[in-house]
């Protein structure tokens, strides 16, 4: 995306409209002359959209004159796409409804098509989102991700110079496979039901909400409201994101169930394949099996798995560990299969990367080798992502603590064992956490997330920038 050419507008005429989901009426707006005349700017009438049930929202656009300011940090070519930004308005009543969002971003099917071939991808749920950040004020940017898989960026400005916070959460979920209904929210004793409604679009919901909380008061800084593509795969949404876009803190919206998190693991993703010799089934002196050689390997890696899991935990990660994630092979039943192919994941702590994965490995097969001349296998890894972890004297846990505590709740650090895009995003120089709703079902069957977690997600979320910004 090339560098943002950013201009301001004021609105001083006040219009009232009635919106709900299914049909959002544009607000009249005027624009005022500024010190020096310019041509009319043209500002994004409010877009329709369907949902799961209409909902109603009072939104006022009277507000006194506040202009943003640029926040440009190199220099703009002249074909730099303009973002028209506008004076913050002040609402009657909360212009986003924080469960209504949940259910429309967990109504928009956002499979990520490299985990299930032919899946729609984040299109949808990132228009959802887009609307949404309108809605509560913030000036938006579609950011192609991969082709079309976009990420959607809100961004308020404040008057006065100041910090860049940003709010950050994947749009995409794995598969449905084995769900009924997936695509349909269903609220049932404090919790909203359906595919992403966990991991992590509560997460979603409630930073969009707690930006729109913050939008009338915003004076100082940045703030900036990532919805991104593709964290359960290869986080091509966040690598787009830190390559165009930089803060002084991020918090990333992942479930902590409101534990504030410091720290996760790594992972890394390798291939094993051992290597047989195809022969009729009744022929044992002429075939050679490639799946039962595997199993030579399947052992070897559960008895390394054992042996990672008794080393000391590394604080805010835990430990590492090793799994065996799919296999496959052979082609026929009566044939000796000639091929076998594994694939394993590997959880990483500080201190491992990549090459220390694949030493690991190919020493594993090394003495399986030395135990038989036949056996013959290969490795490679395909992939990886670092472990993460924030000190936690840093003053974004800080700051976190402070409106953790106010809320009600523990604001001591923790770390969680799932990767998130906080470490790409602490790699671009961002230091980040984690906090966001709890539930229970992730990536299984039946998934939910807490209702009321939603919105104390979101008041926290708005009470720890109010502290940085104050700090």
């Amino acid at each position: 995306m090339p560098a943002l050419q950013i201009i301001t507008s004021s609105r001083r005429n006040c219009e009232t409209a009635v919106a709900t989901t299914d049909s959002m009426a544009a607000a009249s707006v005027t624009s005022a002359a500024m010190a020096r005349a310019r041509p009319p700017v043209l500002l994004m009438p409010a877009a329709t959209s369907s949902s799961i049930s209409a909902r109603r929202a009072v939104i006022t656009t009277d507000a006194p004159f506040r202009a943003s300011r640029s926040a440009v940090t190199r220099p703009m070519p002249a074909d730099a796409p303009v973002i028209t930004t506008t004076m913050q308005r002040k609402y009657n009543t909360p212009v986003i409804d924080d469960i209504a969002l949940l259910s429309d971003l967990v109504a928009a099917n956002s499979i990520n098509p490299s985990l299930v071939p032919g899946a729609p991808g984040e299109a949808a749920c990132a228009d959802v989102a887009r609307r949404a950040m309108a809605r509560a004020g913030l000036d938006v940017v579609m950011q192609e991700a991969a082709p079309g898989r976009p990420n959607v960026i809100g961004v308020l400005e404040g008057r006065e110079p100041g910090p860049t916070m940003m709010f950050c959460g994947h749009l995409d979920t794995v598969g449905v496979e084995g769900m009924t209904d997936p695509f349909t929210p269903r609220i049932k004793d404090g919790r909203l039901y359906g595919r992403g409604s966990e991991d992590m679009k509560g997460g979603v919901a409630a930073m969009i909400a707690a930006a729109a909380d913050l939008a009338s008061g915003w004076t100082r800084g940045r703030l900036i409201v990532a919805g991104v593509a593709d964290e359960e795969h290869m986080s091509l949404g966040a690598e787009a994101l830190v390559r165009e876009w930089r803060a002084d803190w991020a918090i990333v919206t992942e479930p902590t169930k409101l534990a504030l998190a410091i720290g996760h693991k790594g992972f890394a993703w390798a291939e094993i394949v051992t290597r047989g010799r195809a022969a009729h089934g009744s022929r044992p002196d002429e075939g050679r099996d490639a799946i039962a050689r595997m199993g030579r390997v399947l052992v070897a890696l559960e008895a390394r798995d054992r042996e990672l899991q008794a080393l000391p935990p590394v604080p805010y990660q835990g430990t590492a560990s090793v799994h065996a994630s799919i296999i496959s092979g052979g082609h026929e039943i009566s044939i000796y299969p000639d091929a076998c192919v594994l694939q394993i994941e590997r959880r990483t702590v500080d201190g491992e990367d990549a090459a220390v994965v694949a030493a690991e490995v190919n020493q594993l097969l090394d003495r399986l080798r030395a135990a038989d001349t036949t056996f013959e296998a290969t490795a490679e890894v395909n992939a990886f992502r670092p472990s993460y972890r924030l000190d936690a004297s840093h003053i974004l846990p800080a700051a976190m603590a402070g409106a953790l505590s106010s809320a009600g709740l523990s604001p001591q650090p923790i770390g969680m064992s799932f990767w998130t895009d906080a470490a790409i995003l602490a790699a671009a120089g961002i230091p980040s956490v984690l906090f966001g709703p709890g539930g229970a079902g992730l990536h299984s069957h039946e998934e939910y997330v807490n209702i009321e977690d939603v919105k104390t997600c979101r008041h926290v979320l708005a009470a720890t920038v109010r502290n940085l910004l104050a700090s």
